[in-house]
């Protein structure tokens, strides 16, 4: 809907001083006008005082400004200048909030013959009935005034009240109504007194919403002649839609600003950088290029890069990137120890053998970097779509996790995350987490959310079946940099496990030649248990210390720390196994495709298996899609639904789990028990 023209030239219109009422904290404040002949000397020079103690808002408070008002009222009672003082009074009062006295002045000045006062009680009556909440009559009132030509020294205030009347309709309609007030008050107003308006202008065009504000733009700049509005709006309009665009990163909007004014990037100074980066983006584009994953990594950030690295390895792996990686790879020999590698914890789903992936399934990946920031995480979900995904991949921390999903579901796109969303990752969370338990997210209603990962409270309730020990003693932590911030410094209790201080995997040595791990001060605590969620290099590195030590008790190593190391006869250590982590068995199915994998690419840890199945069952769901492209809404919106549900009935040999696929709340059933190391 283009703009409504305004009804009559506002130029000459009136009526009061808006700062003046105090109403409008923070404006400058318009000189009292005079509205009738002082009774005497005195009554001139008292009113006189106050005029200027409104001109410069610096001179008086809004308090102090009242008072002077009352002390005029009560002193001079019958002078000429007593009606229009009444009236500002009720402007001051309601400024403060005090409707009583607001009322009562107005209706003291109720019978006021025509001229400036009675324009003044006019808008100051259209106030009243717009702070309580009838704004259709308060523009009943004003709108007769439209185009009166009446003392220029109050238009500022009726311009305000006109357009904040119109705003708060909260309508379309009202919304265009009130730019056209704002674009006649511009137009019309003193070259002295331009510098307020502009400044109040554009405080009141960010009450606008941006479909308004994009409206008014766009029919401006293809209407020029027949709208005939000014300069000062039509660049006022842009430069909030710019600031909107460029803080909340809205590609969509700068590619309209763009299409509409080119020359809007230069005249938007120091965010016209931003703003052509957005537009050129593919952010907010709205596509399918047949079949193509889109995978989300933190490869920016220091805590996750060694994850991210090892997620995107398994990924390429699954789609045969690069081309020949899976025909070219050398089988790995066999790791010491695999001869007796545990069986599988579960007995295998029946899964159809996977075909080996070729350049005739037209797959394509895209990759984008949140830098582990989660408030970054739509903004490159939208350009992994923008950029054909039909299917992404995300979610290496809880945080990120949970608004990926939410993100999927609000698009209707399918997303794989690989962590449960319910892992707390922040200090705040930690407390709610260790007070309540592990929060459950809720599965059975997501329509394009789908979790790879298993939650954190399933590994340690397996851990403390194997290990009971954990379940009576005070655990230390070793945990990724990643999850120091969502372990409460003192200590908590999660899954019956009653943590310590956490403590860094990358902690480093205090001097060369020293153990990394703070062994003195677990010696002074009579520590005995440790758990580690870091990778399965950290957990050989701390078993090889408290083995070094000659330290007793139990280490517990999550799916994350996964590994059988080597450890003395004094310390036990037990680790998550799930699917063919830690290892695989000979007598496994998944065994060979393992092996090949490690000739290649190395050893398959958890992060590698959980992007090594997140896109087997992407690429599995996405066979059946055409591999054109389509950018139509209706075809985009099929192609993603027939995208989720060929993803839902996907069947599939894992690495992850004994299942071949989801369950019917978009979770994946997996068995996890517990393995001992072997020792020395």
């Amino acid at each position: 809907m283009g703009p409504r023209r305004r009804t009559g030239r506002a130029g000459a219109c009136v009526i009061v001083v808006a700062c003046v009422s105090g109403a409008c904290a923070g404006q400058r404040a318009e000189p009292v006008p005079v509205a009738a002949l002082s009774s005497s000397p005195e009554a001139a020079a008292a009113f006189s005082s106050i005029r200027e103690a409104w001109a410069d808002p610096d001179l008086a408070t809004p308090i102090e400004r009242r008072a002077a008002l009352e002390r005029f009222l009560s002193r001079f009672p019958g002078d000429g200048r007593v009606p229009f003082a009444r009236v500002v009074l009720a402007l001051v009062a309601m400024g403060e909030g005090d409707h009583a006295t607001a009322d009562a002045q107005l209706a003291l000045t109720a019978n006021l013959p025509p001229g400036s006062t009675h324009d003044l009680w006019t808008v100051a009556a259209a106030r009243r009935l717009r702070l309580h909440d009838d704004p259709a009559g308060a523009l009943s009132l004003l709108r007769p005034l439209v185009g009166k030509n009446v003392d220029p020294t109050v238009r500022s205030v009726f311009e305000d009240e006109l357009a904040l009347a119109a705003l708060a309709m909260h309508s379309d309609s009202e919304d265009y109504e009130a730019i056209s007030y704002m674009d006649a008050w511009l137009r019309s107003t003193a070259e002295e007194d331009k510098a307020h308006a502009l400044k109040r202008v554009t405080e009141l065009v960010e009450r606008l919403p941006k479909e308004v504000l994009v409206g008014s733009l766009q029919a401006m700049r293809a209407r020029r002649t027949t709208l005939g509005y000014g300069v000062d709006i039509e660049r006022i309009l842009a430069a909030r839609l710019v600031q909107i665009a460029t803080t909340s990163d809205d590609a969509e909007l700068a590619r309209i600003l763009l299409d509409t004014d080119p020359g809007v990037i230069s005249s938007a100074g120091d965010a016209g950088t931003h703003l052509g980066e957005l537009a050129t983006s593919r952010r907010g584009l709205n596509v399918v290029q047949g079949r193509t994953v889109g995978l989300l990594l933190p490869t920016e950030s220091p805590a996750l890069r060694d994850e991210s690295a090892d997620v995107l390895r398994g990924v390429m792996w699954a789609l045969g990137m690069p081309r020949g990686v899976r025909s070219s790879a050398p089988v790995a020999a066999t790791d010491a120890g695999a001869g007796d590698a545990p069986a599988p914890c579960s007995a295998l789903e029946p899964a159809p053998d996977l075909d080996e992936p070729s350049p005739e399934d037209g797959l394509r990946l895209v990759t984008r970097d949140d830098a582990g920031s989660a408030d970054r995480t739509e903004v490159a979900l939208d350009e992994l779509v923008g950029d054909g995904a039909a299917v992404v991949v995300a979610g290496l921390d809880g945080r990120t996790a949970a608004r990926a999903l939410q993100w999927g579901e609000a698009h209707s796109v399918p997303v794989i995350v690989l962590v449960s969303p319910e892992t707390a990752s922040s200090p705040e969370t930690a407390s709610a987490k260790s007070a309540h338990g592990p929060a459950r997210v809720d599965a059975g209603r997501r329509g394009f959310a789908f979790v790879l990962g298993e939650p954190r409270a399933n590994v340690l309730e397996a851990l403390g079946r194997g290990a009971p020990l954990l379940l009576g003693s005070r655990v230390a932590p070793v945990v990724d940099a990643s999850e120091v911030a969502s372990y409460a410094p003192e200590g908590e209790t999660s899954s019956g496990f009653a943590f310590g201080p956490p403590v860094s995997c990358d902690v480093p040595a205090a001097r060369a030649g020293e153990p990394r791990f703070p062994l003195a001060m677990w010696g002074a605590d009579r520590t005995h248990a440790w758990l580690v969620s870091g990778s399965p290099d950290c957990a050989k590195d701390l078993v090889g210390e408290l083995s070094g030590a000659h330290a007793r008790g139990v280490v517990a190593l999550t799916l994350e720390a996964a590994d059988r190391p080597e450890r003395a006869a004094g310390l036990r250590v037990i680790s998550a196994r799930a699917g063919v982590v830690p290892s695989v068995s000979s007598n496994d199915p998944r065994e060979s495709e393992v092996r090949r994998f490690a000739g290649a690419l190395g050893r398959a840890g958890w992060w590698t298996a959980l992007g090594r199945d997140a896109a087997v069952l992407a690429r599995t769901a996405l066979a059946k899609l055409p591999v054109d492209s389509v950018s139509e809404a209706a075809a985009v919106a099929a192609r993603r639904t027939a995208a989720r549900d060929d993803l839902e009935s996907v069947r599939a040999r894992l690495w992850t789990t004994e299942a071949a696929g989801w369950s019917p709340d978009h979770t994946m059933r997996r068995t996890i028990c517990a393995v001992d190391a072997t020792s020395r």
